[in-house]
């Protein structure tokens, strides 16, 4: 069941890593903004035990092509936080793995291109 209208547009294991942030429609596009969570289930698992951890910006977003609606485009722009060790050099992020590789498009939607022959 979803709680939350976001969840028709976003794969709920998305949801589960991100919170939504904005929506936009430009063109025809609509691009769904969503943020890493920063909670300690989310700390880069590379750091964990070796010192305090500071948010340290963000990488560059990653894009994805999602299912269309209402004959609009559909990408999800997933901004992944990048951590450090507080006195320290050096970065730390995590990575997902929401894409085929090879496609800038949801491993659903990638899917569904493959089975018409589209991908």
């Amino acid at each position: 069941m979803i709680k939350d209208p976001i969840g028709l547009l976003v794969p709920e294991h998305i949801l589960s890593d991100f919170d939504y942030e904005k929506i936009e429609e430009i063109s025809g596009v609509i691009r769904v903004h969503l943020i890493e969570k920063a909670d300690p289930n989310h700390y880069p698992k590379a750091m964990i035990g070796k010192g305090e951890r500071q948010h340290n910006g963000f990488m560059n977003p990653i894009e994805l092509q999602s299912f269309p609606t209402m004959g609009k485009e559909v990408f999800l722009v997933l901004k992944r936080r990048r951590w450090k060790i507080k006195g320290k050099t050096g970065s730390y992020y995590n990575t997902y793995k929401y894409h085929e590789e090879g496609m800038k498009a949801t491993k659903e939607f990638g899917s569904f291109l493959k089975e018409i022959g589209r991908g």
